[in-house]
């Protein structure tokens, strides 16, 4: 049987780019929103909805445009292959539980001591991003609000634009590196998060048994599954956290 046919190949320069090109934009949209008393983490949302998703979202309807003459993903998203629902569970399960695990190890031992040493020059707006004002009492219709948009944008939303270009489009188009596909996936997805850059360490650890399992099972809807169930799960945690 011959092998399947690689979608296009990106350059290593031109998947740098498209990679790393929204996260940078997103930064700078969080810095200047922050640079005039935004919340860092109201930025943020912010900017996944006004930034974020329209270049990623918008950029692979285009690629579909240019490709078929209709708005459509599915000439430019690959990773279809079928996969039941018991079969995601099976695999998003354990995925999702190392992810957590390298995460919370990560954050107790190696992301302050990282953001303190090497990104102390970070505005420190930035840095406490995702913190609460200590001492502070919200009313309960701000964490009501706050929160039911972090689950829409940053629980849901956001992941499954996020798969859709970063695994279905992006990680396909540099197949060529055969096992070194995932590893360059994960580290520049990793990097993408510029507003993090503390955390690469852990993150790319955390993020390989995933997108390496996503690579040999074809499975898009793996990936979203595991991504939108580590981001509402990390604002479960955010919202245990808030009193």
């Amino acid at each position: 049987m011959a092998p399947p046919l690689l979608p296009e190949q990106h350059s290593l320069v031109r998947s740098l780019v498209l990679h790393l090109f929204p996260g940078a934009a997103l930064f700078a949209f969080v810095v200047a929103a922050a640079a005039i008393g935004v919340p860092a983490v109201v930025a943020l949302l912010a900017g996944i909805a006004l930034v974020v998703v329209p270049l990623e979202l918008g950029y692979l309807l285009f690629q579909g445009r240019r490709r078929s003459g209709h708005w459509s993903l599915s000439e430019v998203v690959a990773y279809g292959e079928p996969m039941p629902s018991k079969g995601v569970a099976l695999w998003a399960v354990p995925l999702v539980a190392w992810f957590i695990v390298i995460l919370i190890f990560s954050t107790a031992v190696l992301d302050e001591r990282i953001a303190e040493g090497v990104f102390s020059w970070y505005p420190e707006s930035i840095r406490e991003f995702a913190s609460f004002d200590e001492g502070t009492t919200y009313a309960t219709w701000i964490l009501v609000v706050f929160f039911a948009a972090a689950f829409a944008i940053n629980g849901v939303l956001g992941p499954i634009v996020e798969e859709l270009y970063f695994r279905g489009h992006l990680l396909p188009r540099i197949e060529r590196y055969g096992r070194g596909a995932p590893l360059l996936n994960a580290i520049l997805f990793s990097l993408y998060h510029f507003w993090t850059p503390w955390q690469n360490a852990g993150r790319v650890l955390a993020l390989l048994p995933w997108i390496y399992t996503v690579w040999r099972k074809r499975s898009l809807k793996l990936s979203i599954a595991v991504h939108i169930s580590v981001n509402c799960i990390f604002l479960l945690l955010v919202l245990a956290a808030v009193r």
